[in-house]
C-alpha cells in the first residue's frame, strides 16, 4: 500500500497536533530516504503516514499507533506520534520520537526525556544507550520499539514494579547549575511521617558560582546561600512525571503550595541577610519504589532562586533548574556495589598493606565496608607505586608507613565515614593479633606473604565466628592463592596439604608446582611478596588476582560455606586470560603418636574414613597399605595424604603380608606429581580381632622393612579397626 498524504485516520480534529505547526512535505522531497520509509507504513494503525519538515536535515514521520489501551488507561486507543529521522544520514543518526498531541499526559508516564529545541518531551525507549541500540537495528525496528513503548505504557508496564523494577529519576532539562550534597538523610526521610521544611547551609564558591556545596547536617551557618528541603510526609507517594518545570518564582511557589509542602515564605525572608545570595529549593518526591541508582525512594526537583527576588517578591523573576548530585557515602557504595548485608558491617583486619593487601583493602572499602584495621610496619617506597593501591608516596609524608598512608587514602574516599572506621597500626602482624580483642574481629586477612605469620596464626585460638583468609601470589605473580578458612579451628597449614593432594589429580595444580619448583631449591612455600623492585610483575596482573580475592571475601558469609582454596591462574593460554579453580579443603583429624606424644598426626578425614572402610570390607582378615604424605620436621607434624594397596597383598585372621605390585610406579607418581613434597612415610594395617597396639611382629617388620626406606629415618605406622585407629612414630 502506498502511503498517502490523506489517510483513513479516525477523527482527531479534537486534538491540537504538534505536527500542524510544521510544513508538510511530499515523498519526493526526501530523496533516497523514501525506500526506507515505505516499509514502515505497515506498523501504523491505518497503514499510512505523512511527512513534515522539522528542520533542514530532519524529517518528521507522522502516523498513528494502536496502543490497545483500555478505558482506565491515560492513553487513547490510538496515539499519533512524530518520529524524527535524518534525511541524509538515517543509518547512523538515531531518530527520536514524541507524541503528536499537545494534551499528551506526560506526567503519567516514566521513561520520558526532557524538552529541547522547542519540541515536546521525547520517549525514552530503552534502558541501554539508544545510540548503541540503533547501531544494531533498522528504522523498522525503531518504529516497532515505539509501538512497544506505547503499548507497555497503556498497560502500565513501562516500569515493572511488581517484578522489583526500580523507579526512574526525574530528568534534568539543564545542567548549568549543580548542587553537590551529602545524601545521608534520604533513607531517614522516606520513613518520616510528618511533613517538614528544613533549612540548612549551602556554600557557593565565588570562583565557581555554578557549583554549590550543601551539607544537610549543617544548619544555617555563616554561608552565602540557603538550602530549603521540603517534604510532604511519607503518606504522599508520588508516581507522576514532571516534564514542565517551574520557570518563574510565581510558578515555583504555586507548585510548592499545590503539592502540600509546609513552606512559609515570610519565615524564609526573616533569615535572608546581605551575605545570602541564592536560595536552593530542594523538593523531595517520595516514589513508590527505590530510585534507579539509589538506595532510597526519595527523588528531588531542585531550583535556584535569588535572595533579592524572594525578599522583594519579584514573582516574575526566573528560577533556574539545578542538577542535584549526591556525594557518595559508604552506604551508597554498598548499594552500588551489591555488597551483601551479611558482610557490610563486619570488622575486618588486614595484615599486610603491600600490593595485594592494599588493593584488597581498597576493593572492600569501595564496596561500602567501612570498619577496617590496617596493620603493617613497612614504609611505602617510591618503586612500590608501580603496583600499589596508593597513587603517590608523596601524599602524606616522605616514605610513609603503608598502613597509615592507606588509612588516609581510604578515610578520604567517602563522605560521612564513621569516626575511627579505618584504623592503622604500625605493628608486627602477630604482635597486633596477640594484643587485640579477637571477639571484635569478624575477618582476618593475612596478606603478609609470610610463612612465619601463617604458622603463627595457626597457634592462636580464634572465636568460632571468625573467618581467616590468607592471600598470596606464586610463580612470579601468575598464580593467586586464596585460603578461605571458614572454620578457624582448622590450621592454615592444612590448606597447603590439600594443594599437594590436588596436584595428584589436577593438571593445572601440578604444572604450577612444577614451574614453581624450578625457581627454588627449597621446599615450596606459597606466598611471594611483591615488594622487591627486582620482581617483574605488572599492576594489572596483581589487580586481577586482588579482584577475585576481594569478591570471595565479600561473599564469605553468603550461603553454606566450607573451607576452600581458590586458585587464580593468569596467562595460562594467552596474555590477559584468567582461570580460577575452587578446591575444597577436607576436615583433618588430629592424633598424638602413642609412643611419642610430642609428635602429631594430622590426617584428612576422608582418607582415614577410606582406610577404615578398607578394614571393614576385609572383615575378620587383616588388611593394609602404604602411606604417602608430608612430614613437617620442625613442628613435628606428620601428614598422611594418600595410601596405596597393592593387589598382591594377603591378609589372614592373624597376620598380613603387604604386597609390592605397582608400588614402584605409584611411588614415582607421588613424588613426581607433588614435585617431591610428598613421599613414602610408612604403612597401615588393620587389627580386626586384637588390640590396636603394635605386636612384636609389627615392630620387627617396621624395623626391618619400613625404617630403611624412610627419609631422615622418621615415619608412621597406623593400626586401625573400623571405628578407631592408633598412630605410632617410627624412628631410628
Amino acid at each position: 500500500m502506498q502511503p498517502q498524504q490523506q489517510s483513513k485516520k479516525p477523527n482527531l480534529t479534537s486534538m491540537d497536533k504538534i505536527s500542524d505547526k510544521y510544513p508538510k512535505i511530499q515523498l519526493t522531497a526526501i530523496g533516497a530516504l523514501v525506500k526506507e520509509l515505505l516499509p514502515l507504513a505497515s506498523v501504523f494503525d491505518d497503514g499510512c503516514f505523512s511527512l513534515i519538515d522539522l528542520d533542514n536535515d530532519t524529517v518528521g514521520l507522522c502516523g498513528i499507533i494502536n496502543t490497545f489501551a483500555r478505558s482506565k488507561s491515560a492513553l487513547q486507543h490510538i496515539e499519533p506520534v512524530v518520529i524524527a529521522i535524518s534525511k541524509n544520514n538515517w543509518n547512523n543518526v538515531t531518530p527520536f520520537v514524541f507524541s503528536d498531541r499537545a494534551d499528551f499526559p506526560f506526567n503519567n508516564f516514566p521513561h520520558l526525556n526532557y524538552e529541547k529545541n522547542n519540541l515536546p518531551p521525547t520517549l525514552c525507549l530503552t534502558r541501554e544507550d539508544i545510540d548503541d541500540w540503533y547501531a544494531e537495528h533498522t528504522l523498522k525496528d525503531y518504529v516497532n520499539l515505539v509501538a512497544k513503548w506505547l503499548r507497555d505504557a497503556a498497560k502500565g508496564k513501562l516500569m515493572k514494579l511488581t517484578e522489583n523494577d526500580e523507579f526512574e529519576p526525574q530528568r534534568n532539562h539543564s545542567m548549568d547549575h549543580i548542587l553537590l550534597r551529602v545524601s545521608y538523610m534520604d533513607s531517614l526521610l522516606e520513613n518520616k511521617k510528618e511533613s517538614e521544611c528544613y533549612l540548612y547551609s549551602i556554600t557557593v564558591p565565588k570562583d565557581s558560582p555554578d557549583i554549590a556545596y550543601g551539607n544537610e547536617q549543617n544548619e544555617l551557618l555563616d554561608s552565602n546561600a540557603i538550602g530549603v528541603r521540603l517534604f510532604a510526609g511519607r503518606d504522599v507517594v508520588d508516581d507522576n512525571w514532571y516534564t514542565h518545570y517551574p520557570a518563574t518564582l510565581n510558578d515555583l511557589l504555586k507548585f510548592i503550595k499545590s503539592y502540600g509542602y509546609p513552606f512559609d515564605i515570610d519565615s524564609l525572608k526573616n533569615i535572608c541577610d546581605e551575605k545570602k545570595v541564592y536560595i536552593y529549593f530542594q523538593l523531595a518526591l517520595l516514589r513508590p519504589a527505590k530510585i534507579i541508582g539509589k538506595n532510597t525512594a526519595i527523588n528531588y526537583l531542585c531550583f535556584q532562586a535569588k535572595v533579592e527576588d524572594i525578599v522583594h517578591m519579584n514573582q516574575a523573576a526566573s528560577v533556574e533548574e539545578v542538577l542535584l548530585i549526591d556525594f557518595t557515602d559508604y552506604t551508597q557504595a554498598k548499594y552500588l556495589s551489591g555488597t551483601p548485608d551479611s558482610v557490610f558491617c563486619k570488622h575486618i583486619c588486614i595484615l599486610g598493606c603491600g600490593a595485594i593487601g592494599s588493593k584488597i583493602a581498597s576493593h572492600l572499602h569501595r564496596s561500602g565496608i567501612f570498619c577496617i584495621d590496617l596493620v603493617d610496619t613497612d614504609s611505602l617506597m617510591p618503586h612500590n607505586i608501580v603496583r600499589h593501591a596508593l597513587s603517590s608516596y608523596k601524599s602524606s609524608s616522605f616514605l610513609p608507613n603503608k598502613a597509615r598512608a592507606m588509612k588516609t587514602h581510604l578515610s578520604e574516599m567517602f563522605y560521612g565515614m564513621p569516626q575511627n572506621g579505618i584504623k592503622a597500626y604500625n605493628k608486627d602482624a602477630l604482635e597486633h593479633i596477640s594484643q587485640t580483642d579477637l571477639s571484635t574481629i569478624d575477618i582476618i586477612i593475612d596478606a603478609t606473604a609470610s610463612v612465619r605469620v601463617m604458622y603463627g596464626l595457626d597457634t592462636i585460638t580464634f572465636p568460632n565466628k571468625t573467618r581467616i583468609v590468607r592471600v598470596a601470589l606464586s610463580e612470579g605473580g601468575d598464580v593467586g592463592v586464596t585460603y578461605l578458612c571458614i572454620d578457624s579451628k582448622q590450621p592454615l597449614a592444612d590448606f597447603y596439604m590439600e594443594i599437594l593432594r590436588a596436584s595428584l589429580i589436577n593438571e593445572n595444580v601440578y604444572c604450577w608446582l612444577k614451574s614453581e619448583r624450578k625457581n627454588s631449591t627449597e621446599n615450596i612455600r606459597i606466598g611471594e611478596g611483591c615488594h622487591s623492585n627486582t620482581m617483574r610483575i605488572s599492576d594489572d596482573t596483581i589487580s586481577a588476582h586482588a579482584a577475585l580475592m576481594s569478591s570471595a571475601i565479600r561473599h564469605i558469609f553468603e550461603g553454606e560455606q566450607h573451607n576452600r582454596i581458590i586458585l587464580s591462574f593468569a596467562h595460562l593460554d594467552f596474555s590477559g586470560s584468567m582461570q580460577t579453580y575452587s578446591l575444597p579443603v577436607m576436615p583433618y583429624q588430629q592424633f598424638s603418636c602413642a609412643n611419642y606424644p610430642n609428635w602429631t598426626v594430622r590426617i584428612p578425614a576422608d582418607l582415614l574414613a577410606n582406610i577404615r572402610l578398607r578394614a571393614k570390607i576385609a572383615g575378620q582378615k587383616e588388611n593394609g597399605g602404604y602411606l604417602f604424605g608430608h612430614i613437617d620436621y620442625k613442628r613435628r607434624i606428620i601428614y598422611p595424604l594418600d595410601h596405596f594397596m597393592p593387589h598382591d597383598s594377603h591378609g589372614t585372621k592373624s597376620g598380613f603380608r603387604l604386597g609390592t605390585s605397582g608400588l614402584k610406579d605409584h611411588n614415582k607418581k607421588i613424588i613426581q606429581r607433588s614435585i617431591g613434597q610428598m613421599e613414602y612415610i610408612g604403612d597401615w594395617h588393620s587389627h580386626p580381632t586384637c588390640s590396636l597396639d603394635m605386636s612384636a611382629i609389627d615392630i620387627a617388620t617396621c624395623a626391618e622393612n619400613v625404617l630403611p626406606q624412610l627419609k631422615n629415618g622418621i615415619g608412621l605406622c597406623v593400626i586401625t579397626k573400623i571405628n578407631s585407629s592408633k598412630f605410632f612414630l617410627l624412628s631410628k
